[in-house]
């Protein structure tokens, strides 16, 4: 009996969070270098998608117009992912700050569209300040990627979305297991997925010990899936990963589970981002 049809899974690697340091491993990209030749592996072991932060001299979370502009300069040489640029940022700044790499016009951006409790402290974001975010998006022509914490942020999403500032389809992320946030369960998955609505596309991130059987529903469940350092630093027990391992293992799994990945050109293609 052949296998049932879905699409091609459009894996996504997150090399470099906000918070993982050296210290915590060796194998974190902090320099613009790094994270474009951790990109480069990412891209020939399956990645489609590259989301990064960035970094400073001594490797705090900023907003680094030029960081952010050396990376995706240097993605778009030598790969033919899609790259997409954060917009997260705790720490209070004006809004202009998060949303100005949108004029280097990266294939996609993250867009949080709704506050959560993090282990730090409260993550704010305005829904005043989110809708500016998305309409800069749609006029710098940058796919925004939703970001979903719990079931309000779907629906958050589905209003951007029906408002006209989220064009189709649109693409949701489900973060789980970020701790004060929703754990990862698969019951949870199966509920926020329920939410999403017909015409949308949807991955799945699992942070800590929660990434491999997130992306496993993924694959199965007919979705996608984001792996990577800033999710999760460990392959296993006590195990240190680096980012082209943990895409290599999503390679596996899917090979395994008949679903075939898809390239990035054709990951461009489902999501409908015009060629950069």
């Amino acid at each position: 009996m052949p296998a049932p049809s879905k699409p091609k899974l459009i894996i996504t690697v997150a090399p470099v969070g906000s918070l993982p340091t050296k210290a915590d491993s060796p194998h974190v990209p902090v320099t613009p270098d790094e994270i474009i030749e951790d990109g480069i592996a990412c891209w020939e072991a399956g990645a489609s998608i590259l989301h990064y932060h960035a970094r400073d001299k001594d490797q705090k979370a900023c907003l680094d117009y030029d960081f952010f502009a050396r990376v995706l300069e240097g993605l778009r040489k030598h790969t033919r992912l899609i790259v997409q640029i954060s917009t997260g940022f705790r720490a209070p700044v004006h809004r202009d700050d998060r949303i100005r790499a949108v004029d280097l016009r990266p294939d996609m951006m993250s867009l949080n569209v709704g506050s959560v409790n993090l282990p730090r402290g409260p993550y704010p974001n305005d829904p005043v300040d989110v809708e500016y975010y998305a309409a800069k998006m749609i006029e710098y022509g940058v796919k925004p990627e939703i970001e979903c914490f719990d079931l309000s942020h779907i629906h958050a999403g589905i209003t951007l979305w029906k408002k006209g500032l989220i064009k189709d389809p649109p693409w949701f992320d489900m973060v789980l297991n970020v701790k004060n946030a929703l754990p990862y369960h698969p019951r949870h998955l199966v509920h926020m997925v329920d939410t999403v609505p017909d015409g949308a596309m949807w991955s799945v991130i699992g942070v800590g010990p929660a990434q491999l059987p997130a992306s496993t529903m993924g694959i199965v469940m007919g979705g996608h899936c984001r792996v990577g350092l800033e999710d999760n630093l460990f392959y296993a027990y006590k195990q240190l990963a680096t980012n082209a391992q943990l895409v290599q293992r999503v390679v596996r799994l899917a090979a395994e589970l008949q679903r075939e990945v898809a390239t990035p050109a054709e990951a461009r293609a489902m999501l409908r981002i015009e060629n950069s």
